[in-house]
């Protein structure tokens, strides 16, 4: 199994357009952030896509990725699907959610009935704990409470988790608290966690909140993703480091296990 970070940025990525501040102007590689996505590929050679933002095709075609098998999405926020037209290319994928993202994709985001006259091979469905290359797949369902949402400042919104005989790994890019059934997130191999910031706000954990996650769960390795405009690479790792085994990962970044 192969991991890669195709974007670590937050909403608007990093740089920022029009925007002067030193993290924006910085040179430095690792602190150029496309949207958050992950490309899982499993040993079998199958091609499995967390989330698909509007930088979801320079993304790939930066990485040299011709096909994608799966496109699991975690929630509609358009930073992490507004790239679904460029999937539309791909013949046979399948993109899948839980039921109640599934359930605002098809209301608000996807026109379904485009999708399929464009490319009757793919498909879009509901997401249920499944094995795919010898490799088990598992949803929770996260708080991800933003002031602009609906239903009180609620939005739907998952993560997952991904194990095999070797590895155990989570993904975590977008919460500020976990809902569901958290027994998966403890002992994993390694967690990737939200850390749109130093605090705690606006529907993220934040570092601080990714270190609480950290202390309670014990992974053996926590790397932050999802880091907007504030989150200066080099200091993030100072600081993060003296906690234990955490790290702030970086576009491009590859995990092989």
């Amino acid at each position: 199994m192969k991991i890669k970070f195709l974007g670590t940025g937050g909403a608007i990525g990093v740089p920022i357009w029009n925007c002067d501040c030193e993290i924006c102007n910085s040179a430095d590689s690792k602190n150029k952030r496309a949207n958050a996505a992950l490309l899982v590929t499993l040993d079998d050679g199958t091609d499995i896509l967390v989330d698909f933002g509007p930088d979801i095709k320079h993304q790939l075609l930066k990485n040299s990725v011709r096909k994608i098998d799966y496109a699991l999405l975690t929630h509609t926020h358009d930073d992490h699907c507004f790239g679904m037209a460029q999937l539309s290319r791909q013949d046979g994928i399948k993109i899948m959610m839980p039921g109640t993202v599934l359930e605002k994709f098809l209301g608000s985001y996807c026109d379904i009935n485009w999708l399929t006259k464009r490319n009757p091979t793919a498909s879009v469905s509901d997401f249920t704990a499944t094995e795919i290359g010898g490799v088990k797949i598992s949803a929770i369902i996260l708080g991800h409470d933003k002031d602009y949402d609906e239903q009180g400042g609620a939005t739907p919104c998952c993560g997952y988790i991904f194990e095999s005989k070797k590895f155990r790994f989570a993904y975590l890019s977008d919460y500020n608290k976990i809902i569901g059934d958290d027994s998966g997130l403890y002992n994993l191999d390694l967690f990737i966690s939200d850390a749109n910031a130093w605090d705690c706000e606006k529907g993220h954990a934040g570092v601080k909140g990714s270190i609480e996650s950290y202390k309670k769960y014990g992974p053996k390795q926590m790397l932050l993703t999802h880091m907007n405009h504030s989150m200066e690479y080099h200091d993030v790792l100072e600081k993060v480091s003296k906690i234990g085994n955490i790290a702030p990962a970086y576009d491009g970044l590859e995990i092989k296990i």
